[in-house]
C-alpha cells in the first residue's frame, strides 16, 4: 500500500465490500499524535462488481487527490 503525505493526513485508496459490492474509498489517516482514521466513498453511489476495479478506482484518486493538493488546492 502506497500512502501519500497531503498536510495533515496520509491518505491512500482501498476498496471496501457492502452486500457483495465494492466501493472506491479513499483512507485518511491523521499524522501523529493523533490516531483518527476516516474512510472517504470515491463517488458517491458508484459500485464495482469486483474489488480490483474498486481498488483501481480508489489509488487512481488517491492519486488525483495527492496532485490537487500539491497544486495549491487547499490554498485560498
Amino acid at each position: 500500500m502506497t500512502e501519500f503525505d497531503i498536510g495533515e493526513f496520509f491518505i491512500h485508496g482501498d476498496a471496501r465490500e457492502v452486500d457483495g459490492e465494492f466501493q472506491a474509498v479513499i483512507i485518511m489517516r491523521a499524522k501523529p499524535p493523533l490516531t483518527t482514521v476516516t474512510t472517504h466513498q470515491v463517488e458517491k453511489d458508484r459500485w464495482f462488481k469486483t474489488v480490483d476495479a474498486a481498488a483501481t478506482a480508489a489509488k487512481d484518486a488517491a492519486r488525483a487527490l495527492k496532485s490537487a493538493v500539491d497544486g495549491g488546492a487547499l490554498n485560498s
